[in-house]
Formats: structure tokens, sequence, C-alpha cells
């Protein structure tokens, strides 16, 4: 187990190279990492705080982050995440203060992150995506084409992140879900997959798998958090269930917003709208 003091992640990553956790031969292997206040469990700091280039491939890993820091990525104070990866091990990831689980720190985008195996459970701060942006940040780029994935987004009464996506007030976009099996739940107004609260949801792909994506209240399943459009939303292949939280479509915009270039060409998929 490794904890850092203020301003370090549990295990800090500040430069250009690449940070690669995995199991040994033959073996399991264990990491309990947190970050001190500002630092990421693994990834950034509070001052060179971007988590960028991070591979996990096998093991036991249970890394949390230090106040307004990321499980996984970015740091205190608008500290992004790019190119993270996961292909396998048992996967726990626990923002605080409203970063995401995998993703940026407060403020903080959380771009091309990647889960080809293994089993992934991350969950954000208060207003942080479960993988993604931190408060008002974004999530791009985000892929799933295997494994066990269950993403939360944290809320308060000001809003929540979307379970994959973006943050309270981010956005959510070029998500692809290509196999595995995936849970993902938005904060209140946040939504499943997609936007967070006042979010927009887009570019929003599922070829197979299977996916449960809900909002708690007012985002969609899939596509925008509340208050924010979902378009761009293409499903061909896997089991689909789409819920949306109170007046929000199962597939589409949060509650007063629109849903627009949605195609479903093949899969099993329910969609539910939430009541208002």
């Amino acid at each position: 187990s490794v904890q850092s003091g203020t301003y370090h992640a549990g295990v800090h990553k500040e430069n250009a190279g690449n940070l690669t956790v995995t199991a040994p031969e033959g073996g399991t292997g264990s990491l309990n990492a947190t970050g001190g206040q500002g630092g990421a469990g693994i990834g950034g700091g509070g001052i060179d705080g971007n988590g960028n280039n991070i591979t996990i491939s096998g093991g036991t890993v249970d890394a949390k982050g230090g106040e307004y820091s990321a499980g996984i990525g970015g740091g205190g104070g608008n500290k992004d995440a790019s190119k993270i990866t996961i292909s396998g091990g048992n996967v726990t990831a626990t923002g605080a203060g409203h970063a995401a689980g995998i993703g940026g720190g407060n403020g903080g985008s959380g771009t091309d992150i990647e889960i080809t195996g293994g089993k992934v459970k991350a969950t954000g701060g208060q207003e942080g995506a479960g993988i993604g942006g931190g408060r008002y940040g974004n999530g791009s780029g985000i892929t799933v084409s295997g494994g066990e994935v269950i993403a939360t987004g944290k809320d308060t009464l000001l809003g929540g992140g979307a379970g994959i996506g973006g943050g309270s007030h981010g956005n959510g976009s070029d998500i692809t879900i290509s196999g595995g099996e995936v849970t993902a739940n938005g904060g209140i107004g946040g939504a499943g997959i997609g936007g967070g609260d006042n979010g927009v949801g887009q570019t929003i792909v599922v070829t197979s798998g299977k996916v449960n994506a809900t909002s708690i209240h007012q985002g969609a399943g899939i596509g925008g958090g509340y208050g924010g459009a979902g378009t761009g939303i293409i499903i061909s292949g896997g089991k689909v269930t789409a819920t949306g939280g109170e007046a929000g479509a199962g597939i589409g915009g949060g509650t007063d917003a629109d849903g627009t270039g949605i195609t479903i060409s093949g899969g099993e998929v329910n969609a539910i709208g939430g009541h208002w």
C-alpha cells in the first residue's frame, strides 16, 4: 500500500513516459494507492497534475484519489487525464471532491480511455463522472471492448456526472462500446452514458456487448444530461437497456432537450423514458 502527502499521487506520474501496472507472471499481485490532498490515487498531483499514459494489465488495484482528484488520472485543480488503458486485472478507482473515478480531476477532462478486459469499478466524486470528466470536464474518446465495467457518476443537489462521459456541466462524446458488459449509472441530472448535468451527449456508438445505462434523475439513459441534447447515437448490435431519469429519454436528450440523429439498426434494445 502507498499513500502520499499533499499535492502528490499515491503512485505519482508527472512525465511523458509510460506507467504500467501488471501482475507478475503466474501470480496475482495487488496495489492499494491513495493520493494526498490534490493527488490522484494513480496519476497526477496537484501541481504537475495531468495523469497521462497509464496502463493496467493485471493484478488487483484499488486507487483512491485525494481531495479533488481522480482515482486514476488527473490531480486536483483543473487537471486532465488521457491515454489510460485497462486490459486486465480487478480495478477499483474512486474519485474524491468533484473528480472522476477514472479520468479528470476537479475541472479536468478525461480523454482516450480504453478498457479491453478485466473487472473495473469506477466511481466519481461529487459531480464527477465514473469514467470521463470531473466537474466541468468533458469525457471523450472512451472505448470499452471487453471486460466487466461498472461506472457510477456521483452528484450533489447542484448536479451530477454521467456514468461514462462528462462530469457535471461537461459533455460526453466519441464513446464506443464494442464488447464486454457495461453498467453505467449517472448521478442527478447526468446521463448513464453521455453528458453530465447540463451536458451534451454526442457520437455514442454501441456495436456489441451488454449495456445497461441509467440516469437517476432528468438525464437520458444514453445521450444528454439534464438540459443537454443527445445527438449522433448509433446502435447496431448488442443487448442495450437505456433508462432515462424523470422526463429524460431512454435514448436521446435529457429533460428539456432534444434527441437527434439516432439510428438503431440491430441488436436488442429496450429504451425507457422517465416519468415526469
